[in-house]
């Protein structure tokens, strides 16, 4: 009898938990569709391509990113603003199946330019037609990131041409999505303040990034599949336990994807673009690496899709002594991945009793 009653109080448990994530993740559902119907007229506009306002707080940081594949190569080009240091950070990276190159790191950090954000290090970024398209030119010198030191003259001169309207993560994704992983968290004074702390803000937008790398003596045309994204706010490379962003091409459809582990929640998203529609992914069933296999399952409400792709090459480097930062080119062919992933460093403070 006592092992039976034991049972019920393990199911009663269990069902009370269900029940409160449930009433969790209905109060949080109704928040996200308030806050989408309180942001639907307030998209990102021509004005929010330039850099915004410093709001004081020594990690705000504002960065532009182009991350973009082909056949045989991967490429990621960032400019971070970063008022609270006085600096910005510039990362131009490579991905070849043969090496790696980037810009070496103790040169990623440069003194602020008090004359044109959009001109650093090298770096030259120009807004044609705000939300559509962005010129990125770069020289300067890149190194091999593993072997021999080896270093490279490299030009980029690119255009990039957005396919999609800016896409905003934490209102454009699914709501049904979010809600549930808000729902699986603690709702304790570690959340509330991770809420009251999250003040970054950002769009996304897929396209084609088109022009030519050279390097060395080497020519590369690109025509590649890209994502852009600008964001602006607080930003801790210590925060996430772990996290993961992938643009995926797959056949005719290109996916991208985030997913962050907090140690109060998880936040995930994304979108699929495929048949000219942009949907909502519904759910992140798998992301992650294992040995030298990535492997992505989701779900966009028309069915499941599923990449697998060998990683052709890595580039990885640690960013302020809180986490690490890897990119990979998988896959090849139709089928093919640009793959980011961060990992924390630090060690975390011993909880409070």
């Amino acid at each position: 009898m006592s092992g039976d009653r034991s049972d019920h109080a393990g199911k009663s448990i269990v069902a009370q938990a269900d029940a409160a994530a449930g009433v969790k993740s209905a109060l949080a559902r109704w928040v996200l569709h308030k806050r989408r119907a309180l942001l639907a007229g307030v998209r990102p506009a021509a004005h929010d391509e330039a850099t915004h306002a410093w709001d004081g707080r020594r990690r705000f940081a504002e960065d532009y990113v182009f991350a973009a594949m082909q056949h045989g190569l991967g490429l990621l080009v960032r400019l971070e603003w970063l008022p609270g240091r006085a600096s910005h950070r510039v990362w131009v990276m490579l991905l070849r199946d043969d090496a790696a190159w980037w810009l070496p790191p103790a040169q990623t950090l440069v003194t602020e330019s008090r004359h044109d954000r959009w001109r650093v290090g090298g770096l030259h970024l120009d807004c044609l037609q705000p939300l559509q398209r962005w010129r990125v030119h770069f020289v300067g010198d890149v190194i091999a990131t593993e072997g021999a030191p080896r270093r490279r003259r490299c030009e980029l001169a690119l255009e990039f041409d957005a396919a999609m309207e800016p896409f905003v993560p934490g209102v454009d994704d699914d709501p049904e999505l979010v809600a549930r992983r808000v729902g699986e968290a603690a709702w304790d004074r570690e959340l509330a303040k991770a809420v009251r702390r999250s003040s970054q803000r950002g769009y996304v937008q897929t396209g084609r990034l088109r022009g030519q790398a050279v390097l060395a003596d080497e020519i590369v045309a690109i025509d590649a599949d890209c994502v852009r994204t600008h964001s602006w706010g607080v930003r801790d490379w210590g925060a996430p336990e772990h996290a993961v962003q992938c643009l995926v091409r797959h056949g005719e459809s290109i996916t991208w994807i985030q997913r962050a582990q907090f140690p109060v929640l998880t936040y995930e998203g994304g979108f699929v673009v495929r048949d000219g529609e942009v949907r909502c992914v519904r759910e992140i069933a798998r992301a992650e690496r294992i040995a030298d296999l990535h492997h992505l399952e989701i779900d966009d409400g028309r069915g499941r899709l599923q990449f697998v792709g060998p990683q052709r090459r890595a580039a990885a480097l640690r960013v302020d002594g809180r986490g690490d930062f890897e990119l990979a080119l998988c896959g090849d062919g139709d089928t093919r991945a640009l793959w980011v992933t961060q990992q924390r460093t630090l060690p975390r403070p011993p909880a409070r009793p």
